[in-house]
């Protein structure tokens, strides 16, 4: 006799009852849909737990709208959310494979009384967030689609929480769209910091805008001469180019000279490495590409000397860039 060994079979099929998508799918929000069936695929692929944040990047909403999403479907019935520890994490259980009784047919008074509070919540949560506001109509366009109505709730919601006006969320939208940016994360973080700042008018977002530009301008000199997109520039590398330009106080040319040394000493650009040599620069008051050219021409490991016969009186050093390079990718340890 022979034995038939069975693997396990993973269905490539999310099951959804009809009560489902008779009784709870039209009345229930887009968004709270997609968390749903999306934690309804996970369970029954056999996951053993999936993240509030990655729940909210693979469906293009905000984390708080998935949770928003989570106590929907708890209220009506269909998850039963319990908070397991300090940090938040939660044990869900999925009540939809279940054998459901429609709620419209239980004759029971505690199931009519059940009814009429999820009614309730759900007409509650199906309250239309002004969908032909003028704002919201002008960002639609802005954005070139539709606005979800979390989105559209965001967007009014600036205006109660931060006190913008609508001209200055227009703006605001309008300076995201142009920088390719327009995730609600994204400008929901602008909105935050123009409240920060104080920006609430459209005269102080437009002087904010203008001084964005003329800085981003410069950036995208050095991010060009460096094969670097503008949009794909992580926090950290942003941070470097505005000490360079805006604390060291330096000339593209000065920065892109640094460019110069790194791709010849290393083979390659190196944003750390440039940083050590803005930095030497700064420290022993290089400012021109004169002044490096002079200091090129010096004997290699040089001490540092005063300048004769000059009428400015300035300290000049020689750099070992080789030592350098060492000290900076850690050679020399």
């Amino acid at each position: 006799m022979s034995t038939i060994m069975l693997r396990p079979y993973k269905s490539n099929v999310v099951t959804l009852s009809a009560n489902f998508v008779d009784y709870y799918m039209p009345k229930a929000r887009g968004e709270y849909v997609k968390v749903y069936i999306t934690l309804l695929r996970y369970t029954q692929v056999g996951e053993d737990g999936v993240s509030t944040s990655f729940l909210a990047d693979i469906l293009g909403l905000l984390e708080t709208d998935v949770l928003k999403a989570l106590e929907y479907w708890d209220q009506v019935g269909l998850l039963s959310l319990h908070t397991i520890d300090a940090h938040g994490s939660m044990s869900i259980e999925i009540k939809e494979s279940q054998s459901l009784v429609h709620p419209r047919i239980t004759a029971s008074e505690p199931a009519k009384r059940q009814e009429a509070k999820e009614t309730a919540a759900e007409k509650e949560a199906e309250k239309p967030s002004e969908p032909m506001h003028p704002m919201l109509q002008e960002i639609s366009m802005l954005m070139g689609r539709p606005l979800s109505s979390s989105e559209a709730e965001k967007f009014l919601y600036f205006k109660d929480r931060y006190g913008l006006t609508e001209e200055v969320i227009i703006l605001m939208v309008q300076h995201c769209v142009l920088k390719g940016k327009t995730s609600m994360k994204y400008i929901e973080t602008v909105a935050i910091n123009w409240d920060s700042q104080g920006i609430k008018t459209a005269e102080l977002a437009q002087q904010n805008i203008k001084k964005h530009e003329e800085k981003w301008s410069n950036y995208r000199k050095v991010l060009t001469y460096l094969g670097i997109n503008d949009r794909d520039v992580p926090k950290p590398q942003e941070d470097l180019l505005e000490k360079w330009f805006y604390t060291y106080g330096f000339t593209t040319d000065m920065i892109l000279k640094a460019c110069d040394i790194s791709f010849n000493a290393l083979g390659k650009v190196e944003m750390g490495y440039i940083n050590g040599i803005l930095r030497s620069w700064l420290k022993d008051d290089i400012k021109t590409l004169q002044d490096v050219e002079k200091n090129e021409k010096m004997p290699r490991k040089s001490k540092t000397r005063k300048t004769q016969n000059q009428n400015k009186d300035f300290t000049e050093r020689e750099y070992d860039y080789d030592d350098l390079e060492r000290k900076l990718l850690g050679w020399d340890k």
